[in-house]
């Protein structure tokens, strides 16, 4: 049994739709965008983590945004793993699963 995929390429076409949509619904260029769920008190929810050309975050002040935002990359990528948190980088049309390594002090080793 082979192991799902952690990173899935757009083509070119693909790649300018996706900045062209995300440039509307931010309202500015994106470098990247970070997808997570999280649980809230209503549920999960998504949370979209927009990172501008200048490194820094974009506010999004809509909530709407946030899903908005997480249902574009999983149309364009309907074959990630999308039960986990997934990085989408702009200028190579790359997403990417986010994996976050353990601290030491959970896996028993040194502080």
């Amino acid at each position: 049994m082979t192991a799902p995929p952690t990173e899935f390429q757009a083509d070119e076409a693909a790649r300018r739709a996706l900045d062209e949509q995300l440039y509307t619904l931010v309202g500015r260029p994106v470098r990247e965008v970070r997808i997570t769920r999280v649980r809230r008190n209503e549920g999960l929810r998504w949370v979209a983590l927009v990172i501008g050309l200048n490194g820094k975050e974009v506010p999004l002040y809509d909530r709407g945004l946030h899903h908005t935002a997480a249902v574009i990359l999983r149309a364009a990528f309907p074959d990630a793993d999308w039960s986990v948190a997934q990085d989408y980088t702009v200028r190579t049309g790359s997403l990417t699963r986010r994996s976050t390594a353990m601290p030491a002090g959970l896996r028993g080793g040194r502080r």
